[in-house]
């Protein structure tokens, strides 16, 4: 089976793994690491509890983060930490998607 070409970030994601592996299609869907599963699992559970602000949104509710822990059982702060970033990642997602129209 052959995939289409990878993009930088793949190439760099999976050539800083050790061992480097090779990413597992060109279409940039990464599986997560597994120490970055607990993450991601609460990070779609809570992507849209936004804090809106006059030009849009400005951040992930920080209390619906820690609810989702909560109820799914996951402790600590770096777990927490994480889904800040992946929440930033998101809204500058969300922030350029108005820029492309």
């Amino acid at each position: 089976m052959e995939y289409g070409p990878l993009c930088g970030n793949c190439q760099k994601m999976y050539h800083r793994r050790t061992p480097p592996e090779n990413p597992p299609c060109g279409t940039c869907r990464i599986d997560p690491l597994e120490e970055n599963l607990a993450a991601v699992t609460i990070f779609l559970k809570v992507r849209y509890q936004l804090i809106m602000g006059v030009n849009g949104p400005v951040d992930i509710n920080h209390l619906a983060i820690d609810a989702a822990m909560k109820r799914e059982g996951i402790q600590g702060i770096a777990c927490f930490n994480k889904v800040l970033i992946l929440g930033q990642w998101w809204l500058d997602k969300i922030r350029n998607q108005g820029d492309e129209s």
